[in-house]
Formats: C-alpha cells, sequence, structure tokens
C-alpha cells in the first residue's frame, strides 16, 4: 500500500519531493520500492476522487464566487464561468 501511496503521491503536479517516515529497514525497503512503480492515468484518476476532501460551506460557494469574478463570463482552461449582471457592467458603456 505504501508503495501505491508515494507513487501517487509523487504523480501529483507541482511535487518535488516526498517525505517518508520509516522506521525500520522493511518499511524504508517498501518506502524506496515506490520509486519503481508507475501508476496508470485510471488508478490515478482513481486515487484523485478517493481522496479528493469533502469541504462544508461555504467551499462551493467561494469557488464558484471567486471563479465568477475573476473571469466574468470568460473559459479559462476549460472552466467556463458565469458573468455576474448585478455586479458587473455588460459593457464599457455602463461603466460611470
Amino acid at each position: 500500500m505504501s508503495r501505491r501511496a508515494l507513487a501517487w503521491v509523487r504523480s501529483r503536479p507541482g511535487i518535488s519531493s516526498t517525505i517518508i517516515g520509516a522506521r525500520r529497514m522493511d518499511q524504508l525497503d517498501a518506502n524506496l520500492a515506490a520509486l519503481d512503480v508507475t501508476l496508470s492515468a485510471d488508478q490515478i484518476a482513481s486515487l484523485d476522487a478517493l481522496t479528493q476532501p469533502t469541504l462544508n460551506f461555504p467551499a462551493d460557494l467561494l469557488r464558484n464566487l471567486s471563479l465568477n469574478l475573476a473571469h466574468a463570463g470568460a473559459t479559462v482552461n476549460g472552466e467556463p464561468s458565469a458573468r455576474l449582471a448585478s455586479l458587473l457592467p455588460a459593457s464599457a458603456d455602463e461603466v460611470y
């Protein structure tokens, strides 16, 4: 299990190193064996889904609000956003 877990951690974007906590030689050997493990895209996607945290209110609200405020109706990296009509002008003519 530790091999797959460490291989998954190494597959994450932005991760340049992993911290292991081996106390015994057999644990160190198992952790180092993770360097030889390559996970498939399906395995990574499955582990991503299993480790996705469930956040309480207002996490979804804040994510959607900040996305929509920042992008104002534009699609960025494949993520569409909505223009918040009550907060943003429809055109440059509406700017005071």
